[in-house]
């Protein structure tokens, strides 16, 4: 091979090796910096101290959507508690997080549970843990951050002694910090569900609608879930979070 095709070759080899290069040696972040990032796009979503309506919509090939609506209250990072409205058949049921406890009361036994974070929640694509928490922050670590392009890629583990996934893998907008994508994944590494965070509105700091569509890998089940009707509250009772108290949340 003549010297000048050996230069052309050489550089072709290089040209293909650039973008892996750069990827690979794309700006890297500390922990640290990247659970700071967490904090701040998690600030974005559900404001700390405020009541809000939600619903979620699941759809199945082939099947009617089924539609399960709630009245919420959230106060703090770890107080979050839902009154059912829909499906009819159990409205009134309370669900409660408080700390890393997750409480249901049904109407239909009139029964107090404890629940499990990864137990699924009322037939839809999502856990406890998706509903209750709605800070990462709050039960994951930052283990991995770099910096792609216009995105922050956090890597996130549940905290020691906190339920969840075996990583999620969290796509961050870096000019705004609104969340764009995560993919939660098991122990095991198998990839169990995607989402896509849809929409994130806000009239001026305060954030009044929030749209996510979690969906399996096949895409054969999707659930929609649309925070809406969101007032931000100088105060809520603490009989609200009372696990002993809920079931008068629904009217009992």
């Amino acid at each position: 091979m003549k010297r000048k095709e050996l230069f052309l070759f050489a550089l072709l080899i290089a040209l293909c090796a650039a973008p892996a290069a750069a990827a690979q040696n794309a700006p890297g972040l500390s922990p640290a910096e990247g659970l700071e990032i967490l904090k701040k796009s998690d600030a974005t979503l559900i404001p700390e101290m405020c009541s809000y309506e939600l619903t979620l919509t699941t759809t199945q090939k082939q099947e009617s959507p089924k539609v399960n609506s709630f009245k919420g209250y959230k106060k703090d990072l770890q107080k979050n508690v839902m009154i059912v409205k829909e499906p009819r058949r159990i409205a009134g049921s309370v669900h409660l997080r408080k700390d890393n406890v997750i409480w249901s009361y049904f109407t239909t036994n009139k029964r107090l549970t404890k629940m499990a974070y990864q137990a699924i929640f009322m037939g839809t694509l999502l856990n406890y843990g998706d509903v209750m928490a709605t800070e990462l922050s709050t039960d994951y670590d930052v283990t991995a951050a770099v910096r792609q392009g216009q995105d922050y890629e956090l890597t996130l583990q549940p905290k020691q002694g906190h339920e969840g996934y075996g990583k999620i893998l969290l796509t961050i907008d870096s000019t705004t910090l609104f969340p764009k994508k995560r993919r939660h994944y098991s122990l095991s590494g198998l990839l169990l569900k995607e989402c896509d965070h849809a929409l994130i509105r806000h009239d001026g700091a305060k954030t009044v609608q929030v749209k996510m569509l979690f969906y399996e890998p096949m895409k054969q089940r999707t659930t929609e879930v649309e925070f809406s009707n969101i007032k931000i509250l100088s105060d809520i009772p603490e009989s609200h979070f009372n696990e002993n108290l809920i079931r008068q949340l629904g009217g009992e």
